[in-house]
């Protein structure tokens, strides 16, 4: 597999010259992405941004807004450097298991992989790719883009340019640099000449990335006895006293990406897990808590929050008993979540294999079956789309109605 990384400062076009790479071929990684999924409300990374730099960096729903925190850290280096020191320990590791996922994938030995990072070279990952490509741009082109193409303010768009690291270095270091500065056909001429000169087979051993990333260590093996022991005479022991395991409700953890991925992948009768990279997307978009039964995994959920409406987007047990147990402890998680975001409703909105299952969590936590005519509007606007005639719906209120989003 033959790993480049592109770099390159804000709004020099990296977006497009990874599209174009798409249409050559090559797989992309936008670490964007990954950054979202990072920061995905509720998680460890959330909480730490909300703890440096407060809750007026949320939209109302909870999620980070990326623009007010840009217009929090672009503006102080320190509080830029917090930000990285909280993120970019998270993004490499997530990176690193995707690259790590490309590498074992079929025909992987004829592979080109892209991982589109602007601080790539500033987190050293340089040192492991096969090749460096910078992207650049001209300053008053930068300007324009952000504030015409970006909605910027001229004062937001030069904080964000003031921050931006020195080129000097990674154009050194580049082994291809592409102008973006002109045309689409001009930028597209550039990036196939480059592409064509890829040869896979020059690809380096990416085992040190993946140990500076994931910090993983060949495991010893344990000391061998020169002499086998004394084999004892068996002994019949008591028999073990039996024990139902606790079941115990938690939030999702990055760690858990790879089981989500095949447990999804079974629910919605997929014969392949799910993708890492849509998985990211994926836990960007909802939270999910999952119902364990020691390391057993018994029931899910996943839910997301917009315009003062919670909405269980998915119900998951593995038997119709177990649901009765786990769904209480699931819904109580989620409602106690949308209490704190100011949710007035929590709506089940899932998929026709799950109604059976929505029908349990409705009895057992009090939702009432409803149709939209019922729905407040604030609450439709966010409902009705989600609805294609085959979901069933029911809701609870949590609150005293107001007229407009908090």
């Amino acid at each position: 597999m033959y790993l480049i990384g592109l770099t390159g400062n804000i709004a020099t076009g990296k977006s497009t010259v990874c599209h174009i790479l798409e249409q050559l071929g090559a797989r992309v990684i936008d670490a964007d992405l990954v950054a979202h999924a990072v920061l995905q409300r509720g998680s460890p990374g959330w909480h730490s941004v909300v703890d440096a730099f407060g809750y007026d960096i949320l939209h109302y729903d909870g999620t980070v807004d990326r623009r007010k925190l840009g217009a929090v850290v672009f503006g102080d280096a320190s509080k830029l450097q917090t930000l990285e020191r909280i993120t970019h320990p998270a993004v490499g590791a997530e990176l690193a298991l995707l690259v790590r996922d490309a590498a074992v994938a079929p025909n992987s030995a004829d592979a080109i992989v892209v991982i589109e990072a602007v601080k790539l070279y500033e987190a050293g990952l340089h040192e492991y790719l096969d090749a460096l490509w910078v992207v650049t741009a001209p300053p008053d082109e930068q300007k324009r883009r952000l504030t015409q193409e970006r909605g910027l303010s001229e004062s937001e768009a030069d904080a964000r340019l003031r921050a931006q690291p020195p080129l000097d270095e990674k154009l050194k270091r580049a082994t291809v640099v592409i102008d973006n500065g002109g045309s689409i056909e001009e930028t597209r001429v550039q990036v196939m000449r480059a592409f064509i000169q890829i040869n896979p087979e020059r690809a380096s051993d990416k085992t040190a990335l993946l140990m500076h990333w994931l910090r993983l260590a060949p495991q010893a093996e344990p000391p061998r006895a020169a002499t086998p022991p004394e084999t004892p005479l068996p002994t019949i022991p008591a028999p073990p006293l039996i024990t139902e395991p606790e079941w115990t409700v938690r939030r999702a953890r990055p760690t858990d990406a790879r089981m989500l991925s095949e447990l999804l992948a079974q629910i919605e009768g997929k014969s392949e897990p799910i993708g890492r990279a849509e998985m990211l997307e994926r836990q960007g978009k909802f939270g999910y808590w999952i119902v364990s039964a020691g390391e057993r995994t018994v029931a899910l959920a996943a839910w997301q929050a917009e315009n003062l409406a919670a909405i269980v987007r998915e119900l998951w047990a593995a038997s119709q008993d177990q649901a009765a147990r786990a769904f209480p402890l699931l819904l109580q998680a989620i409602e106690a979540e949308a209490n704190a975001l100011t949710c007035e409703v929590v709506a089940i909105v899932v998929p026709e294999r799950a109604a059976h299952l929505a029908d349990v969590a409705a009895r057992v936590g009090g939702y009432a079956p409803t149709s939209v005519d019922q729905l407040h509007k604030l609450w439709r606007s966010v409902i009705e789309p989600l609805l294609t005639g085959q979901e069933t719906l029911y809701t609870k209120q949590l609150r005293e109605i107001v007229t407009k989003p908090i």
